[in-house]
């Protein structure tokens, strides 16, 4: 950042040095919007804006030089040129505007927070020279990520994540963009914002006209190829892609399954409670953190995996199959998940057909004397899973680094076989080749 805070170098010659290197490092098309690389988006890239960091050091220039000890430094009043996208002096005093006006409107609260709740911010008036630099950086970097919002929620299709409802944000670290091939990681950063060249994008692009390979649809679009192709699906794609999401879930119950049976003990976990400095110990009751499968119960576990799945007929008698069904007969409880693999704008809308489709299900369940929960789960094709996924994680025992292992598991087993999907979509083939 020195040589970008101490020379005179515009705001355009910064954008494209960041811009060309790291889309072709990436392998990621120029029409990709910056909001994809640096913003904090649904898929949170480990990548740090250049740009962003740019404009911090020049907004740091700024008040070295106006808030300098030096008289004849202060007084010299020097320009900091930044180009004409972008003026280091006006961002400098917008930051304050606010920050003066935050002060005036006083302490306020958000989300659902009580009053009072969290650190007390510090204000304008009432910092040093270094508090009020730092408050100055931290308004100027709030502004460029309110811009980086508002420009993404314009964005007709690359802006489409932030309509996601239902979805757990994923996080890249260096560590998995290292670990994964770039193909796939192209393919992960592309489809998110749906920047894939797909029939619908090339005729956007360029006006050609394609139809899908397999039906026969005019300019399918990527939620087609991955999720939507009638073909595919009667071909056995969408359910393969769907079991092996299934697997690596039914893995993880069973695992659960087995620890709760060699655990005898009681459903209550001794939490510990801290106690500030020079207060005294206070009487706190213990709480429960109880877990949907008992432990000691005789549970067992059947998937809808490789064979067609038989609902136990010591519950009820029934048509339906469940992917995933946890019965104990000991504790009279059943849980039945279902697995859905949906574009992810369709989460919603996924849970609620299918908690309808075992409704009456779970009513006769209930009527036959076995309490019943229905767990809709769901993974989105592109590799990002449900808030309902870790309900249900939460809810068999599975929490704090486990929760996300299996997580982070979970998404990409979906994203690789969308992967694979992708690839073949031209392959009218389709058998084992996929597994």
């Amino acid at each position: 950042m020195w040589p970008l805070k101490m020379c005179e170098i515009t705001t355009s010659t910064v954008l494209r040095m960041a811009n060309n290197f790291i889309r072709k490092w990436l392998g990621l098309p120029r029409s990709l919007s910056n909001i994809g690389l640096f913003g904090k988006n649904t898929l949170q890239l480990p990548l740090k804006s250049i740009n962003l960091g740019y404009r911090q050091e020049k907004a740091r220039l700024v008040l070295e030089l106006r808030d300098s000890t030096d008289p004849f430094v202060r007084n010299t009043k020097a320009p900091v040129r930044t180009g004409r996208k972008w003026k280091a002096e006006e961002a400098v005093d917008q930051a304050i505007s606010r920050l003066m006006h935050r002060e005036i409107v006083g302490r306020t609260q958000s989300g659902r927070a009580g009053l009072g709740w969290g650190t007390a911010p510090k204000f304008w008036s009432k910092a040093t020279r270094k508090e009020r630099k730092d408050l100055v950086i931290v308004e100027v970097v709030r502004s460029e990520e309110e811009q980086y919002m508002v420009r993404a929620l314009s964005q007709r299709q690359q802006g489409r994540w932030t309509t996601w409802e239902g979805v757990v944000d994923r996080t890249i670290k260096w560590s998995d963009m290292w670990k994964m091939p770039q193909a796939r990681l192209s393919f992960l950063i592309r489809a998110t914002y749906d920047t894939l060249p797909s029939p619908s994008n090339l005729s956007r692009w360029y006006s050609s006209e394609e139809n899908c390979q397999l039906c026969n649809a005019p300019n399918p679009s990527l939620q087609h190829v991955l999720s939507s192709c009638k073909t595919a699906l009667a071909q056995g794609r969408y359910r393969w892609q769907h079991d092996q999401v299934l697997r690596k879930l039914a893995e993880v119950l069973e695992a659960r399954r087995l620890e709760a049976a060699k655990d005898h003990s009681s459903t209550a976990r001794k939490l510990i409670h801290f106690v500030g400095q020079g207060a005294g110990a206070q009487n706190i009751t213990q709480r429960e953190r109880r877990s949907l499968l008992t432990p000691g119960g005789d549970w067992n576990l059947r998937v809808d995996l490789d064979r067609q799945l038989k609902f136990p007929p010591e519950i009820t008698t029934t048509s339906l199959r469940p992917d995933i069904i946890l019965w104990s007969p000991s504790v009279k409880a059943v849980i039945l998940a279902e697995l859905t693999v949906p574009w992810e704008g369709g989460m919603e809308a996924a849970f609620e057909r299918k908690k309808e489709k075992y409704t009456g299900l779970a009513a006769e369940c209930r009527e036959a004397g076995w309490s019943t929960v229905i767990c809709p789960v769901e993974v989105g094709c592109r590799g990002f899973i449900g808030t309902s996924i870790q309900r249900l994680l939460r809810d068999v025992g599975v929490t704090g680094s486990k929760l996300k292992a299996v997580s982070k598991n979970l998404a990409e087993e979906a994203e690789r076989a969308s992967f694979w999907l992708w690839l073949r979509r031209k392959d009218m083939s389709w058998g084992k080749q996929g597994s």
